[in-house]
């Protein structure tokens, strides 16, 4: 390592430091820990990737208190939460799954609820947001136990911390958090699947595993070229039935595979979760991007290939499972944090060949 990486990282690692000490501090002035829990608030916002990611977090919480009333408080202003996902029954008493405008009128009747603790399952805060929420959850919603918040993201050095630091899943983070405030217990994935009521997908279910290439997305940066799946459905294949999966919005792109590749199905918008979770259950491989599907498929343990952008720091966001592989290209425009990209160039750079041979063993 040279001198100027060693001094980015002394820099991260100087605020990271000085973002927990001060956190932990002010926790520590302001909160004091209770015996007897007996109504929890747990907190996490975001929607369908940061809910998945959460849900063992939220099981370990529900195994250490099998008999207390968890409510959960989830702020998502956009696409699929925690409402959507199909939760095992008995995980959460309550769900306030609201949006941002209701958050004010949210927590005026959470404040009359007197919850034993608050748990913050934690977004990519910076210190003064951090600080806020714990002043929020002290003073206006007087709740006397709390634990959960973080250093956050540093966005500073980010090829350095990707290549040098250790970085872990989120999920891995939670789970973690959870055990230094006293809390283990099995991690698992309280949701449900339900076999999808389309009787042509059931019947190819049962009688050859599909691939499913998961296609949807937010963020374009995110999104590999239309062109590259074509050309990954025709390597795969035509005796190897492919199914195209992603949100309302990704119709159009679903059907432009399936138009020039013959071994694919269009699933785009005609899925629920609990019926696509059933059917990564049932496929042979996934060959996903960074999304929220990819964590849901992650949760089934399915072998699942991961296409990652590099504009961000995107270790946090990797599969748990031991038979993930995840694919990446950085460059010298990595880290950019851009939600617009002309031409896409980390995503372009993986070659559907390259994606081919971590299939092909598999066919």
């Amino acid at each position: 390592m040279n001198f100027s990486s060693k001094l980015a990282l002394a820099f991260v690692s100087f605020i990271q430091y000085f973002r927990t000490v001060s956190i932990r501090f002010l926790v520590d002035l302001l909160f004091r820990k209770k015996t007897e829990i007996k109504k929890i608030l747990i907190n996490r916002d975001g929607a369908f990737g940061d809910s998945i990611v959460a849900l063992p977090a939220l099981s370990i919480v529900r195994q250490n208190y099998p008999q207390a009333q968890i409510d959960l408080l989830s702020v998502n202003n956009h696409g699929i939460s925690f409402k959507e996902i199909s939760i095992e029954k008995g995980l959460i008493s309550k769900l306030y799954n609201i949006k941002k405008s209701q958050r004010k009128a949210t927590l005026k009747k959470l404040r009359n609820q007197q919850y034993d603790l608050f748990i913050q399952l934690p977004q990519n805060l910076g210190l003064y947001k951090s600080i806020r929420n714990i002043l929020l959850v002290r003073y206006y919603l007087k709740i006397n136990y709390a634990f959960g918040w973080d250093s956050g993201r540093i966005k500073s050095f980010m090829r350095q911390q990707k290549k040098h630091i250790k970085i872990p899943t989120n999920t891995g983070r939670f789970v973690e958090m959870l055990k230094q405030n006293g809390l283990s217990g099995e991690v698992n994935y309280p949701i449900t699947s339900k076999a999808p009521i389309n009787i042509e997908i059931k019947e190819l279910l049962q009688s050859m595993p599909p691939i499913t290439f998961l296609i949807g997305g937010k963020l374009k940066p995110k999104k590999w070229p239309l062109n590259h799946w074509v050309s990954l459905a025709k390597l795969i294949g035509e005796k190897q039935k492919i199914l195209i999966v992603g949100g309302d919005e990704e119709k159009p792109d679903g059907e432009y595979i399936v138009g020039k590749a013959a071994n694919t199905i269009n699933l785009c918008g005609a899925l629920k979760i609990p019926e696509l979770r059933y059917i990564l259950e049932k496929s042979k491989i996934a060959i996903s991007l960074d999304t929220g599907a990819m964590h849901l498929c992650d949760s089934t343990k399915t072998k699942l290939i991961v296409l990652f952008s590099t504009r961000d720091l995107s270790n946090r966001w990797f599969p748990t499972n031991e038979n993930a592989v995840v694919i990446e290209k950085v460059l010298p425009c990595s880290f950019c944090l851009k939600t617009e990209c002309s031409d896409n160039i980390c995503m372009s750079n993986i070659l559907p060949n390259e994606v081919y041979s971590e299939i092909k063993p598999y066919l």
